[in-house]
């Protein structure tokens, strides 16, 4: 049984080692962390925070169009445009929206990335001690290392809830089957 078990150590160790040593994992990592910095920073409606997960020329293409460079999409957000809790219901308190990202692919290459994330969206705008889930669908993201760190070239948002930036029905979007 020690046999089997330090054989099995090893192999695990080997098959793991191409992985660990160029840095695959924690690339992926890092582009985890910043699809989270991005929610962080959208949910608390801090403008400053979420431009900075862009490139200097970093484009956002959502359902109300496409929006190009790190200060316009610093300007956008500050502008109150985006705003779900926009008309909630009067309460004691305000009202928050969440999202939450799940199922993600991310194929790294060098100095850029692809992934793409599924992702949903809470809020409590009705009832603040309810929650409702809202909608629904995919990012579909490049990304670039500048100065060391990962950012976000191009950020598409698709909503399965929206005529138009659904993704429902289309071709996997899968960058190792493309």
């Amino acid at each position: 049984m020690k046999v089997f078990i330090s054989m099995l150590l090893a192999l695990s160790i080997m098959t793991l080692q191409p992985v660990l040593a160029d840095g695959l994992g924690d690339d992926k990592a890092e582009i985890e962390n910043l699809q989270a910095r991005y929610l962080l920073a959208m949910d608390f409606m801090d403008a400053d925070a979420y431009a900075e997960v862009f490139t200097e020329d970093g484009v956002m293409d959502w359902a109300g169009g496409v929006i190009e460079g790190r200060e316009a999409i610093r300007a956008f957000m500050s502008s109150g445009r985006y705003n779900p809790a926009r008309d909630a219901a009067e309460a004691d308190w305000q009202a928050a929206s969440r999202h939450f990202i799940m199922n993600q692919v991310i194929k790294v290459d060098g100095d850029t990335a692809t992934a793409i994330t599924y992702w949903f969206q809470a809020n409590n705008n009705a009832d603040r001690g309810t929650m409702t889930l809202g909608m629904f669908g995919n990012y579909v993201d490049q990304l670039e290392r500048v100065d060391g760190e990962w950012l976000f070239s191009r950020r598409e948002i698709y909503n399965e809830g929206l005529p138009g930036r659904n993704k429902a029905g289309t071709k996997n979007p899968d960058p190792f089957r493309q």
